[in-house]
């Protein structure tokens, strides 16, 4: 998936064969969650730093908002919130995730920020707190999420890699799955498998790896992306 910094090729090119390859993870989860297993709330999180996770996580929420659902983008970052930059709608204004967790009297609905794409909400990361460990490992995130899903159907986090902060494992035990972002000639083996041995301890539900990066390959006529 290559793409200009600060542009999302799901709305620069609708019909791009990566934005179609979005559109295969968005169909995988659906099936998914009518299979009696219900994937409501998802984890975007990658083994580490510049794998391209933000890049996947905006993608696909944009995406699921084309199939005329209603989406929540969220920058679980609290301490390099970068997801922000895709739209240009975005306001660095002092209110996000961390107020939220914060101040027990917030409500999401003054964070939240409407996006330009239809159907797309953006909840940004705010300020960066000096505990961000402690705020997302509480009562209160799995209150705000409660509340999200009832206005949403779909709610997307972008969180910190998983090997880097303990944020990511925090985030897993309480979303309904996570989508693990693998970069080509980046992501080391043994790193998955610490990933997935975390994941396994937080009892969290891995349903996907998305492959990114990976160059173009031709096959006569055609070209398919590697995923």
């Amino acid at each position: 998936m290559k793409e200009r910094e600060t542009r999302l090729i799901s709305i620069e090119n609708r019909f791009s064969p990566i934005t179609e390859q979005y559109r295969n993870v968005r169909t995988s989860i659906q099936f998914a969650s009518s299979s009696g297993q219900p994937l409501k709330l998802l984890l975007v999180t990658s083994t580490e730093q510049e794998e391209g996770k933000t890049t996947v996580a905006a993608n696909l929420a944009v995406v699921m908002a084309e199939a005329n659902k209603k989406i929540l983008l969220i920058d679980g970052d609290l301490r390099r919130a970068t997801a922000g930059k895709f739209f240009t709608t975005y306001s660095n204004r002092a209110a996000g995730l961390s107020t939220l967790l914060s101040n027990l009297r917030s409500e999401p609905s003054e964070a939240i920020q409407s996006t330009q794409v239809k159907g797309l909400d953006f909840l940004p990361a705010g300020p960066i707190p000096p505990n961000p460990s402690e705020l997302l490992n509480s009562n209160r995130l799995n209150e705000i999420f409660r509340q999200l899903e009832e206005q949403y159907d779909y709610i997307i986090v972008d969180s910190p890699p998983l090997l880097v902060v303990t944020d990511a494992q925090i985030f897993s035990s309480k979303v309904d799955g996570v989508i693990l972002v693998v970069r080509e000639n980046r992501t080391k083996r043994n790193n998955l498998v610490k990933c997935k041995t975390l994941l396994k301890r937080s009892n969290a539900r891995l349903i996907a790896f998305v492959y990114n990066g990976a160059k173009s390959v031709s096959a006569g006529n055609y070209k398919y992306y590697k995923y």
